[in-house]
């Protein structure tokens, strides 16, 4: 393949995902198109290309799929075959999938069947449950190719990532993985090789990134759970972007091994991997699946077994803080209105938390600590394939911050990192002297972005998850409901910057109307078991 163009090679990889579809699921190419112009809301298009009784499978959960095969109410095949045919229709109406391997899955949907009527008892917690994987994660027989030219050179992976093989251990059964952007470190996805992730609720915008494939597939209700990974925001934008809740945990909690990117190595902020799904529960099943595998008796991550605290948070009264935005780029008004709703919980206890030196924080540390080598492997990846780079992408590495650093300023960079982690437990501990009890809050609650989607080659503010990151605060995503016609900025309302200005120009209820909009809540490093409990609850106020 090394001789093959880059749009040759494109067009290869595009054939072969094509090719995977069974002949029986692919919608003739005048009934999609008629389909894809008829509404910009693929998610709508749902009914018309599936059985009522595949869309009843697939509009289960993780946890309630996996119960229903254990008593076998339902079968590893129906299931599989289910989310698989619900898989190649989302990928024909929103381009979100890399590597399909269907057949695969069905033949292994097969054996736990035969398993479970031999033996009566299922394999793991996920027996027979699908459960997608984002593409630069290694599956054996696959390609990964990260978004990048010239990874997809690279033969297949002749091994799973460790996650993989933990998940597999637990019964889960593997059928495709998801797109993600060229250079990962953007929040849209779309890349030289595959193409264009739209958004299932409006395809004019995008499902956010770099995990956007996971969030299209789930929304579209094509995978009861999909793994992520988080750098900046790359599981909770999306998982936001798509009506969905996901999970960044804290570092180290589950394995990267056996992953595929640029900047491997980089140990300045480092990256989780985590679950989007359709309920807390199973952001919740996939850390104690996780956990019961001891993944640090084979790797050196953190050897903290999950403790869950949901049943004893349930009756407590939650110390809730809420910071409206960050001082930086005011979100647009829908989130606003509901990030304040939480002020009005009488589950719990809310004080005000002020953001504190975010965007010193972002230039003067995140950014250049994203890119100490200036951008240089990135760069050099495109030039590898002879591919072209994206606008946003363009965009991140052509700021004046991004520079290539000595070691001396890289090591200043660290003592400055710790001491604003120092300096921000500092500040969560003086919400004590806000709270009633006298102890400081719990979690807080916060914008998960300043926009719920962009228009496409559009670079928004990511600050709002990129800054947890830094902290190496776990930080989840809950829907919280929907854009409204009345949604509208003050009409006093004045910029604070060209970056609030930018946000606010974005801003058009018709785009926007009818999106879901989420809200963010993050704990301190290691209480990711707190985070969750608290997500719990909350989840049933907003949510029911």
């Amino acid at each position: 393949m090394n001789g093959v163009s880059w749009q040759g090679l494109a067009e290869r990889f595009q054939r072969k995902r094509a090719a995977a579809i069974p002949t029986r699921w692919t919608i003739p190419p005048l009934k999609l198109d008629e389909a894809i112009r008829s509404t910009a809301r693929p998610i709508d298009l749902l009914p018309r290309l599936l059985s009522y009784n595949e869309m009843q499978i697939t509009a289960l959960g993780a946890a309630e799929l996996a119960a229903k095969i254990r008593n076998q109410e339902l079968s590893c095949i129906q299931v599989t075959e289910a989310f698989c045919h619900q898989a190649a229709v989302a990928q024909q109406l929103t381009n979100c999938l890399t590597e399909i391997f269907f057949a695969e899955a069905m033949e292994q949907a097969r054996q736990l069947d035969d398993m479970l009527k031999t033996t009566g008892r299922p394999i793991g917690p996920l027996h027979g449950v699908p459960v997608s994987i984002k593409d630069h994660i290694n599956i054996k027989g696959q390609h990964t190719t990260a978004g990048y030219i010239s990874f997809a050179r690279n033969p297949v992976r002749d091994q799973d990532a460790q996650l993989v093989d933990v998940l597999r251990n637990a019964g889960a059964i593997m059928y495709c993985k998801t797109n993600n952007p060229q250079c990962m470190m953007t929040l849209e996805t779309v890349n030289n090789i595959y193409g264009r992730t739209v958004n299932p609720w409006n395809n004019k915008i995008g499902p956010g990134g770099s995990s956007g494939g996971e969030g299209a597939l789930l929304a579209m209700h094509g995978s009861p759970l999909g793994i992520g990974t988080d750098l900046g925001g790359s599981i909770r934008i999306p998982a936001a972007y798509c009506g969905l809740y996901g999970f960044k945990p804290s570092a180290k909690r589950v394995s990267l091994r056996g992953s595929e990117c640029t900047m491997l190595g980089q140990e300045s902020v480092v990256a989780a991997a985590g679950p989007l799904a359709h309920n807390v529960d199973d952001l919740e099943l996939f850390f104690q699946v996780n956990s019961d595998a001891k993944p640090w008796l084979r790797e050196p991550l953190l050897r903290m077994p999950w403790v869950s605290q949901s049943n004893q948070m349930r009756h407590q009264k939650l110390r809730i803080g809420v910071m409206l935005w960050d001082e930086v780029v005011m979100p647009h008004p829908y989130i606003t209105r509901n990030v304040e709703k939480q002020n009005r919980t009488n589950a719990a206890v809310v004080t005000e938390f002020r953001a504190y030196d975010h965007k010193r924080a972002w230039d003067g540390i995140l950014l250049p600590l994203y890119f100490t080598d200036g951008g240089r492997d990135i760069k050099q990846t495109l030039f590898a394939g002879n591919e072209p780079i994206f606008p946003s992408a363009k965009r991140l590495l052509d700021d004046p911050i991004v520079k290539e650093r000595t070691h001396h300023e890289i090591w200043k960079l660290h003592l400055a990192r710790d001491d604003y982690r120092t300096e921000y437990l500092q500040k969560w501990a003086e919400t004590a002297n806000s709270t009633s009890s006298g102890e400081p809050i719990d979690v807080l609650v916060c914008p998960v972005s300043s926009v719920q989607g962009t228009p496409h080659d559009v670079k928004p503010w990511w600050g709002y998850c990129a800054q947890w990151n830094l902290l190496d605060y776990p930080s989840g995503v809950i829907p919280a409901g929907r854009v409204l016609k009345t949604d509208a900025y003050p009409a006093d309302y004045e910029p604070v910057n060209q970056l609030d200005k930018e946000n606010m120009n974005l801003y058009d209820n018709d785009l926007y109307y009818d999106l879901p909009v989420a809200i963010q809540v993050v704990a301190p490093t290691h209480e990711d078991e707190r985070l969750m409990g608290a997500m719990k609850v909350i989840d049933k106020v907003v949510n029911g």
